[in-house]
């Protein structure tokens, strides 16, 4: 049910956790994966998930989509910029304009829960290129399988937390989902903000976490297998039993050190902009106070930007 795997090179184990049969397990299969997913959330943060459910054709439609975006010609994906510098949709590149990392973010809209009159700075529309007919197909199709991910990984953290099992769809119901395509991606030391991230990247390692001593590690995927890891307001809920842990991307290189084409995705599962964050009371107790005072999830993004100005607001 749950095995560790090393990269190569200066290396962290990550469990491996196969939720294939959650939902039809008997009670001590369903044990055994909640205590597996307790271990890697509560010591470096991340899990690697296998029977995850997203078909091999959706993820591939993903890596043609993203090939294919980042294949076009530099006035072409500039066409699709963020609308504002503030707002977390559409093409960026590099520091005023210089080659460098490119993504293109798409995410909830508030036109997705037209009954709730959600705020449109919170929820922007996203944009989408008019060359590629296929695109915007294949990215929400992936988009709407990692939402679904997202939200029976949610079960699964229920459960382990000793939780009423749909007790975060409460808080997830018109979450705050953002889904950044990148090609050669790179980021300075962070943690993400939300509630949990699940990558999908091409077989090339490049995510690295920071280890207990101070080392940066690197993780190569399972094949098959998403990386997730536990994101800050969960760490905050969980009143820092499950780990919100720095990690951050490097370009990856060759065996000579030359730089290898990568292309990664990450999407960001942050939870209702007006949901309340307060301690869950089965992680308090007498040796264990809560440490965090409550706080919406558009509070803490806020407060989290301040803080931290290297992405939009609603970023991790």
């Amino acid at each position: 049910m749950s095995r560790s795997t090393r990269a190569t090179g200066r290396s962290l184990h990550v469990p491996v956790v196969d939720i294939s049969r959650w939902e039809m397990g008997s009670a001590r299969h369903r044990a055994s994966i909640t205590a597996h997913v307790d271990a890697a959330a509560g010591g470096t943060g991340f899990v690697q998930i296998l029977g995850h459910g997203i078909p091999d054709p959706i993820a591939g439609g993903l890596s043609q989509a993203v090939d294919t975006f980042f294949a076009q010609e530099a006035e072409a994906k500039r066409a699709v910029g963020a609308p504002a510098a503030w707002i977390d949709r559409g093409y960026r590149s590099g520091p005023d304009g210089r080659p460098g990392p490119e993504s293109f973010t798409v995410g909830t809209q508030a036109v997705d829960h037209r009954d709730l009159a959600l705020p449109s700075a919170r929820y922007p529309e996203n944009v989408w290129p008019t060359g590629l007919p296929r695109f915007r197909h294949q990215v929400m199709a992936w988009f709407e399988a990692a939402r679904n991910l997202a939200r029976r990984l949610t079960r699964v953290f229920a459960v382990t937390l000793d939780l009423p099992e749909g007790f975060f769809h409460t808080y997830t119901g018109h979450s705050l989902d953002v889904l950044r395509m990148e090609s050669a991606p790179a980021s300075g030391p962070r943690t993400d903000a939300g509630i949990l991230t699940i990558r999908w990247a091409a077989p090339v390692p490049g995510v690295q976490i920071l280890d207990g001593g101070g080392r940066w590690c690197d993780v190569a995927a399972e094949p098959g297998a998403l990386l997730v890891n536990v994101g800050d307001l969960l760490a905050r809920w969980t009143n820092d039993r499950w780990v919100s842990a720095a990690h951050r991307v490097v370009p990856p290189t060759d065996g000579l050190g030359a730089p290898v084409r990568h292309r990664s995705a990450a999407f960001f599962h942050d939870g209702d902009f007006d949901a309340l964050v307060t301690t869950l009371p089965t992680c308090v107790d007498e040796r264990n106070p809560g440490r965090y005072a409550p706080v919406t999830v558009a509070g803490y993004l806020a407060e989290r930007r301040g803080r931290d100005l290297t992405g939009p607001l609603g970023s991790a």
